[in-house]
């Protein structure tokens, strides 16, 4: 789960409670065809809205923008792009201020930080909450993805294999035979200390812990080389992919929903019409938790551009 996180070549930084790169690449070009109605392509786009997508200063946001971005295009609009634009405070107030019109957010993240409510685990509640807020800005946010950027936690195949592990439940049975690597603020984080102990039983003060910096290369690779067995990771990190680590299904709902949304002015929203909602919520049917990781891993460990990355994985898709 990510307030606004930097994630750079070799680290990503922690968000705690609610809250990851290169610059972003791209330009705009629309794909005009011919409509039901024998409309030409560019008559068409000329009634279409002008998409103008930001993004939080990390690779998730940024590509998940480009994604949208891309797609959008492919649709017939004409789409700028202002990604890895700033923190939540500063994207939130250039669509606020029309300076960009559409922006992907997490669920948990935007409702807490910049609305001041309560996300929950449940992903319906938790988007009707936020829609809620989002209208008494003239807002509005379509469908979420399936997959969720969360606080969670990782171990090595072998040791899934050798435990069975799959879920947190399982993890919580044979939590004293590991090793556990958390951050130094897991004890006030309520994802973390207080919720392993309130939602698994799992008490971190009875057992074996290293103190190690979450969500980074450094507690991926220490889990991997055997210094802990269990490593608090962000659900989508890169290194999950790349060192085959296996993350545990959260079955007990400890982190609050961090699934994606996009969300759009509402002029915007009526302007680009069934359209518009149709080509976002497409995309976003189908950035699963494990599509998202492996874009991350697209960009990080292969150094892909974001550009590049998005037009592969819409291709591989058949969007």
């Amino acid at each position: 789960m990510r307030k606004n996180r930097s994630l750079v070549l070799g680290a990503a930084m922690l968000a705690l409670v609610i809250s990851a790169c290169s610059p972003g690449e791209g330009g705009s070009s629309a794909s005009p065809g011919v409509s039901a109605g024998g409309t030409t392509g560019a008559s068409a786009a000329a009634d279409l809205p002008t998409i103008t997508i930001g993004s939080a200063p990390f690779w998730e946001s940024a590509v998940v923008a480009e994604i949208y971005a891309q797609a959008l295009e492919e649709a017939g609009f004409t789409v700028e792009r202002s990604l890895e634009l700033g923190a939540r405070d500063i994207t939130h107030a250039a669509i606020t201020s029309d300076e960009i019109n559409m922006v992907p957010e997490y669920l948990g993240g935007y409702l807490a930080q910049t609305f001041e409510g309560t996300p929950t685990p449940d992903v319906d509640e938790t988007y009707e909450a936020l829609q809620a807020a989002l209208a008494d800005e003239n807002l509005v946010a379509f469908e979420p993805t399936p997959g969720t950027d969360a606080d969670g936690f990782a171990v090595r195949q072998e040791t899934a294999d050798d435990f069975g592990l799959t879920t947190m439940s399982d993890l919580a049975e044979v939590a004293d035979e590991l090793t556990w690597g958390v951050a130094l603020e897991c004890a006030d984080n309520p994802n973390c200390g207080p919720g392993l102990n309130d939602v698994y039983g799992i008490d971190l003060d009875e057992l074996e812990v290293e103190t190690l910096e979450a969500c980074t290369t450094a507690i991926a690779d220490a889990l991997n080389a055997g210094a802990v067995d269990v490593a608090q990771v962000c659900t989508t990190q890169p290194e999950i992919v790349g060192l085959n680590l296996v993350l545990m299904e959260d079955d007990g709902g400890l982190a609050p929903a961090q699934n994606l949304v996009p969300v759009v002015t509402q002029d915007v929203a009526d302007a680009g019409g069934d359209l518009l909602e149709s080509t976002l919520n497409a995309v976003s049917a189908l950035l699963t938790t494990e599509e998202l990781t492996n874009l991350g891993a697209a960009i990080i460990i292969n150094g892909e551009s974001y550009e590049d990355a998005a037009a592969q994985w819409l291709e591989d898709n058949g969007l």
